[in-house]
């Protein structure tokens, strides 16, 4: 190999390094990075529990439906529907599910962690509880969520699951 053709190669060797690195800086002025609002799908965050939440009933009482029913879009919409006699997705329906009994619900099928609190109501405070963290309200659940642990957007999300409930004429 002569040393024009080594001249040759080392030029379009550097030539593409400059191009690079020109395109690379152009591109880092054009667009800047800057770091998302948000995160596309909010995913709740675990903070260590002091075991100091207020009552739900204390919460309730400032508690905006709307805002719970976001958050529930946002992190139970996928799995379960809030539609009157709405079907069973993943997880069941919850329209109308607050004061019933839990793990009952026609033509859906409970984890026997859930079933085992049959004779027990679903009230705010429970409600609270169950969605503060499944996994510890119910050991072995099939609901793999990991909770809500901020207690007003859980006053949030049961303010609004109350209000699932069928017009009467």
């Amino acid at each position: 190999m002569n040393s024009m053709r080594l001249n040759q190669m080392g030029a379009a060797f550097l030539i593409a390094a400059v191009a690079l690195g020109g395109s690379w800086a152009a591109g880092s002025l054009l667009v800047p990075h800057r770091a998302a609002a948000q995160s596309a799908v909010p995913m709740p965050q675990s903070t260590p529990d002091d075991g100091q939440d207020p009552p739900i009933e204390t919460l309730l009482a400032h508690a905006d439906a709307a805002k719970g029913h976001e958050i529930a879009d946002h992190q139970c919409g996928m799995c379960h529907s809030f539609a009157p006699h709405g079907p069973s997705v993943i997880g069941p329906d919850l329209f109308g599910v607050m004061g019933t009994h839990i793990g009952d619900i026609p033509d859906y099928e409970f984890s026997d962690a859930l079933s085992a609190h049959k004779k027990d109501v679903w009230t705010p405070a429970l409600l609270s509880e169950w969605i503060k963290k499944p996994d510890a309200f119910a050991p072995g659940t099939k609901m793999a969520f990991p909770g809500i642990a901020s207690a007003t957007d859980r006053a949030n999300v049961v303010a609004f699951i109350q209000t699932l409930v069928e017009e009467k004429n």
